[in-house]
């Protein structure tokens, strides 16, 4: 399991040795090649590391398990697409080319769109963790389709965020969003769910392109309109450069910040600098660490394995691998068009099927070598069924950086307030 540059990390040395096959010639000595693509450096750098290991984990228990069709193990390759929408179609490309039956990821939903229209000419199932834009519900048909997400679409969070801001009293608000397509129907979602509010005004949009260093033409634009919400779509380095920026004018309004879930991950007050700038922020986000079993199953087995608490989407990283390595097995083959049927069916409930969840990846393939097998698996993330158009649907939160950590405030349901 290489990463780009030629460096083997010490898991992936791991996952090479389990790999080795019981005699030459045997599907054993066959490994089945599984791209990731994690953001090492750009925008989304401080998070890609920890969505790694979550997919190394992921791999390396379905490995322990015995592997996949008869004993083939598990080979990673993870890269780096640098948060750049262009470098994430090549080294989706190149991952193809060296032999991917699957690629988990891309982060960033611009990177998204790009790599999907690599994937799907190829029949290639892609499976991401974090991709939440509403465009990527549409951009391949339902009835042929490749792209699937372990997080749900943003077109539930824009009315849960314009929710937060009535609750909040804001009379005006303004919306700082990234340009892409992320941040863009992001921003479009919050204003049509503010427009006809008749205790809100949206006094100012304005949106920005991520990766600078500097934001004070926009920070200034926001705080001439005078706003006393400001409601930020952004990912956690621009996002802190712009609290930063916020803090340096010289009697900035007094303001509410309400931010998206690209903001709740640590490199967001790193990035401000000062974690004051940072305090009382509140914000939006699907639900992504349930107190479930399973859930908390894939916590323990992370925290053990690498010494540390899994960083956001950790979960539904894991849940992507381990979807796409129950979906081979119950396939009984890595031909992509197979296994994107098979993934409908390991995902969604039917009645009789066992309920599957982080632990009991062994059991789960077991169940799958028998004739007429199946299961539903129960995600780390939550419930993973997946809809046509291969998205799964979540309860959100609303957080709060409170006393230098994310704090959940309260929960809310879709369509139940």
């Amino acid at each position: 399991m290489w990463l780009r540059g030629g460096k083997l990390t010490a898991l992936a040395l791991a996952l090479a040795l389990v790999s080795c096959g019981d005699g030459e010639g045997s599907p054993r000595d066959e490994p089945i090649v599984v791209g990731v693509i994690v953001s090492l450096s750009g925008p989304l750098g401080s998070v890609g590391d920890h969505l790694a290991k979550s997919a190394q984990l992921a791999a390396r228990e379905v490995n322990a398990a015995g592997g996949l069709l008869g004993g083939r193990q598990i080979e990673l390759i993870v890269v780096d697409d640098r948060t750049d929408p262009a470098q994430a179609a090549r080294v989706a490309q190149d991952l193809l080319d060296q032999g991917a039956i699957g690629i988990i990821g891309s982060l960033s939903s611009s990177a998204t769109e790009e790599v999907q229209a690599v994937t799907a000419a190829q029949q290639t199932p892609q499976i991401s963790c974090c991709s939440t834009s509403q465009n990527l519900t549409d951009i391949q048909p339902a009835d042929d389709r490749y792209l699937f997400r372990t997080a749900p679409s943003d077109t539930e969070q824009a009315q849960v965020l314009a929710d937060v801001a009535v609750g909040q009293s804001c009379e005006r608000v303004a919306i700082l969003h990234i340009n892409d397509a992320y941040g863009e129907p992001f921003a479009e979602g919050i204003n049509q769910s503010l427009t006809g509010e008749p205790t809100v005004e949206v006094v100012e949009v304005v949106p920005f392109v991520g990766g600078r260093s500097n934001y004070d033409t926009e920070v200034q634009a926001v705080a001439t309109a005078n706003p006393d919400c400001i409601a930020l779509v952004a990912f956690p380095d621009d996002g802190g450069e712009i609290l930063r920026a916020w803090n340096s004018l010289g009697s900035p309004p007094d303001v509410t910040w309400i931010g998206s879930d690209g903001l709740k991950d640590p490199g967001f007050p790193t990035a401000a600098g000062d974690p004051s700038f940072v305090e009382g922020v509140i914000g939006t986000a699907p639900i992504v660490e349930p107190d479930t079993r399973s859930a908390n199953a894939f916590a323990a087995s992370y925290e053990v394995t690498y010494g540390e608490r899994p960083g956001i989407f950790g979960g539904n990283q894991y849940d992507a691998m381990i979807l796409l390595a129950l979906a081979i097995q119950k396939a009984g083959t890595t031909d992509g068009t197979a296994v994107r049927d098979a993934l409908y069916q390991v995902a969604n409930r039917d009645a009789g099927e066992p309920t599957m969840i982080s632990g009991q990846i062994a059991q789960a393939l077991g169940a799958l070598e028998e004739p007429e097998g199946d299961i539903d698996y129960e995600g780390a993330s939550g419930s993973v069924d997946l809809d046509p158009s291969g998205d799964v649907t979540s309860d959100y939160e609303i957080w709060s950086y409170t006393g230098g950590m994310f704090v959940r405030v309260d929960v809310i349901s879709p369509g139940g307030g």
